[in-house]
């Protein structure tokens, strides 16, 4: 038996299927419909799991703040524009960047399966998210991926007194064969501005040309540091200034010349971006395109790495690795974050979601005139989900899960369940013995209810 893995010290350690549901149940809570609130809760997971703090779950408490205001819409009328074949605007009403992107990264790769390229643009969303997620979803249909985004002016431009031009990211991923993809997820700006804010929070000085007073004048000092400075100077602000032609002027949706033009209105919060997926299918071949991909990595893997390095890592290697370990171990969540997801979930009356390490458990009581056979049909029709036993003389079976297990005991007028589960992932076990249940229910009003420990309730399955 292995000890449970210790996060780092005052962080709290959650599985990462536990804190996506609980980041979609508060998102929920938060107005968003159920798909929107499980997908931009699936964007936050994807970049907490590879170590992208900034972008992770640490993000839903100011997307609750933004849906509060109103800055995020709640109930997007998403709709698509201008389109052709190859070329699509999608317009998103104001919707979180999560659920937009999300929507023209599966636009894009639908046409692109027919175009051999496709182009979405995506106007009038609210904060992209991690774009790399974007990117990657195309990657995993087997094409290339690219995103561009603009947003708002916060980052200094050569020349330029105060804030001018926006960080604004860009992303490719490139699927190979037997790897992680390769995923470049990068901003235009030397330094993010939640490293400025961690710099000034523990008083560490900022790197020399990273970050600048609201004048421009570069400082290392993070409390006197408002912003970030562009990336190798003017290529980064030559990059952010592209993008928003790229993006925003191209889905006639400008934010650099209204923000910049002195009306009000010019300064409310939004972004644009445009994302492309290529089908290497319409370039010579997937197999050969794949095949070459799969020796330049290797070649790559193969130089001599250089004095004091670790190893050769080809962009989006290491991230792959870190999400392979969390997955494992769980996902470790700051203790700043974790006290306002706490406070957020009392005020929104959400249940926390367990710990990686603690040990949940469910019960339930079924009522049915044959249990035996009822408990019998279900340890048979799991079998090929779990390793499962049955007694036939006792009325007593276990159900042997991957992350946790399941008693069944037959008495003379119901049959009695427990599940218990590692992690805390009871809403899996209870989602495949519930409605495994009701499937084999000998009555249409039958119906399964968990009662987890500390009486609070579980799901419930009923019979169609």
């Amino acid at each position: 038996m292995t000890d449970s893995p210790s996060p780092k010290p005052g962080k709290v350690l959650v599985p990462a299927e536990n804190l996506r549901v609980f980041a979609a149940a508060l998102l929920q809570k938060g107005g968003l419909s159920p798909d929107h609130a499980g997908t931009t809760a699936e964007v936050f997971v994807w970049a907490a799991q590879r170590g992208v703090d900034s972008h992770g779950i640490a993000r839903v408490p100011a997307y609750l703040e933004l849906l509060a205001k109103g800055i995020a819409n709640a109930t997007p009328e998403i709709r698509l524009e201008s389109a052709t074949p190859a070329a699509v605007v999608l317009d998103a009403d104001r919707a979180p960047g999560p659920v937009a992107l999300t929507a023209a990264a599966e636009e894009a790769v639908a046409r692109a399966r027919t175009t051999g390229i496709a182009a979405v643009g995506v106007r009038r969303t609210v904060h992209t998210g991690a774009i790399g997620r974007y990117v990657s979803k195309i990657a995993e249909q087997g094409l290339v991926g690219l995103a561009f985004v603009a947003g708002m002016p916060n980052m200094g431009y050569t020349g330029v007194k105060g804030a001018a031009v926006a960080t604004s990211p860009l992303a490719i991923a490139v699927p190979a064969d037997g790897r992680a993809p390769l995923l470049l997820d990068m901003a235009t700006a030397t330094i993010a501005l939640g490293k400025i804010r961690q710099a000034k929070a523990s008083g560490t000085p900022l790197p020399e040309g990273a970050a600048a007073t609201g004048d421009g004048t570069p400082t290392t000092d993070p409390e006197k540091a408002v912003m970030p400075l562009p990336l190798g100077g003017a290529k980064g602000s030559g990059m952010s200034l592209a993008f928003e032609l790229l993006t925003s002027v191209l889905v006639g949706a400008p934010i650099f010349a209204d923000f910049h033009s002195g009306d009000p209105k010019g300064r409310k919060h939004r972004q644009n971006a445009l994302l492309i997926a290529v089908d290497p299918a319409a370039f010579g071949g997937a197999e050969p395109f794949a095949e070459s991909v799969e020796a330049t990595l290797a070649t790559l893997k193969t130089l001599t790495p250089a004095d004091g390095a670790e190893g050769v890592y080809y962009p989006g290697e290491r991230s792959a690795a870190v999400a392979a370990e969390r997955a494992a171990d769980g996902i470790p969540v700051a203790p700043k974050v974790w006290k306002q997801l706490t406070e957020a979930a009392e005020e929104l009356g959400v249940a926390l979601p367990a710990l990686a390490g603690e040990r949940g458990r469910s019960a339930a009581r079924v009522v049915t005139e044959r249990p035996h056979r009822y408990a019998k049909q279900l340890v048979s029709h799991l079998g090929r989900r779990a390793e499962t036993s049955w007694d036939d003389e006792r009325g007593e079976g276990r159900l042997l899960f991957q992350d946790g297990v399941s008693t069944l005991t037959a008495e003379d007028d119901a049959l009695l369940l427990t599940v218990e589960a590692e992690g805390g992932s009871l809403e899996r076990l209870e989602t495949v013995v519930g409605r495994h249940l009701v499937r084999f229910g000998t009555k249409d009003e039958l119906v399964v209810e968990w009662l987890r420990d500390g009486g609070e309730p579980g799901g419930t399955y009923r019979a169609e």
